[in-house]
């Protein structure tokens, strides 16, 4: 299996080589793998695939290089692991910041710091999916990528041939907590999940009383039994940037972003690679979505019976209620042949269904402003369609602050389905 990282460079990818050491079921699972690193910066990608080679197990054959050509790389490939941060860090920090301006909290994939991410990404990624679509049109696609629901829905709508998913660590680990406190079957539980990226809630079997409820009420932080009990369900951290705005902008005045503490993380990692690539160095965390990436390739290559994975993939009717262009993340099982069969959704309470409702109406108008263009009016409407966001005045302010962003890609007001050539 050849895997191509895009974003290989990433301080974050030699926790896939100590994913790769834990394959599901037993490494003697795994299968031959040639992985291929993807960057712009031949001396970070340099680092960062001595940091992986180094962390090369037992097991069978494992390879790994790195390419600076993403074309080259790609041809012919098997799967694609897509996890480009667009304008790095620096990009991150502002989305995590400029809301706060405006009396909101600041974060990479919800509200208004969401916004300004996808305005910057989904363009700058055009021609990444076009060159899929040319050079490894049958490769499976796993995006990690924020905001992923965005990111994967507007590639499809350019490239609808395209095999691309979404999995995100969140629902996975969140669920996996559940499982353990119910003392329940992990793939009982995450039959009971359903939502978006980042937006999610584990929905109780009848059984399950307050008590229940209760005993969970902190696997959300910032929520608490009162949260819970008036959506009927439980749900993922993420849910409190929607249900309590303003407790997170009062935790985040005065501190630095999350991003600049990722920075001095990253500096440290590099440096460690660079000296003593097999040192112990410390964690960036990202393990966790990189086992849920291995979850995937293993249900794909071995098609284990009952197997279940979180994945997001495109409405397109499952959910009436939603628009059919935004991004569902549910349970899928695998069949005999190794495709993922999407689970019937379960029924969500009437809160759960509400703000879920609210979310999808933003990210299918946002979705149709990127692709057609980011024309001025028809982002500030996506905007102003926010859960977030409370009225015009102020979906005005963060326009003008969104368009203040230093590192916006070159070309962003480029409609998506101009397809790029070069």
């Amino acid at each position: 299996m050849r895997l191509v990282v895009l974003g290989g460079s990433g301080t974050s990818t030699p926790e896939l080589f100590d994913s790769l050491a834990e394959w599901p079921e037993g490494t003697d699972r795994r299968p031959a793998l040639e992985v291929v690193l993807v960057g712009r910066t031949p001396e970070k990608l340099a680092a960062v695939e001595a940091g992986c080679r180094a962390r090369i197990g037992p097991g069978p054959p494992l390879t790994v290089s790195s390419e600076t050509d993403r074309r080259r790389a790609i041809e012919g490939c098997d799967v694609i692991l897509n996890q480009v941060r667009i304008g790095g860090y620096a990009a991150r920090s502002f989305d995590e910041s400029f809301p706060r301006a405006c009396g909101l909290p600041g974060e990479e994939t919800m509200g208004p710091g969401g916004f300004a991410n996808a305005r910057r990404t989904v363009p700058a990624l055009r021609s990444t999916w076009s060159d899929v679509a040319e050079w490894a049109p049958d490769a499976l696609v796993i995006n990690l990528t924020n905001p992923a629901g965005i990111v994967q829905a507007a590639a499809l709508a350019e490239f609808p041939g395209l095999r691309l998913v979404s999995v995100c660590d969140s629902p996975v680990t969140f669920l996996d907590g559940v499982a353990q406190r119910l003392g329940r079957d992990s793939g009982r539980v995450w039959s009971r999940y359903l939502g978006m990226n980042h937006l999610g809630w584990y929905v109780p079997e009848a059984p399950d009383g307050s008590d229940t409820l209760a005993a969970m009420a902190d696997l959300a932080v910032g929520n608490d039994l009162r949260d819970v009990r008036l959506q009927q369900a439980v749900p993922t951290p993420y849910v409190r940037y929607y249900l309590h705005p303003d407790r997170i902008l009062a935790h985040q005045r005065g501190r630095p972003t999350r991003a600049r503490t990722l920075m001095d993380l990253d500096a440290r990692l590099l440096a460690g690679f660079k000296a003593d690539p097999g040192g112990e160095h410390p964690r960036r965390g990202a393990i966790a979505w990189y086992r849920a990436v291995l979850r995937l390739l293993n249900a794909s290559v071995h098609h284990p019976a009952g197997a279940t994975v979180i994945a997001g993939v495109l409405n397109a009717g499952r959910l009436p209620l939603l628009p059919p262009d935004i991004v569902l993340e549910l349970p899928h099982y695998v069949d005999a042949q190794g495709a993922l069969v999407a689970a019937e959704p379960v029924a969500l309470p009437p809160l759960p269904q509400t703000l879920l409702q609210r979310h999808a109406a933003y990210e299918s108008l946002l979705v149709r402003a990127l692709v057609a263009g980011c024309e001025p009016e028809v982002m500030l409407r996506a905007l102003l369609a926010n859960p977030m966001v409370h009225d015009i005045d102020q979906a005005v302010a963060l326009w003008e602050l969104v368009q203040t962003d230093p590192v916006t890609a070159a070309g962003a007001s480029e409609p998506l389905s101009t397809r790029a050539t070069r």
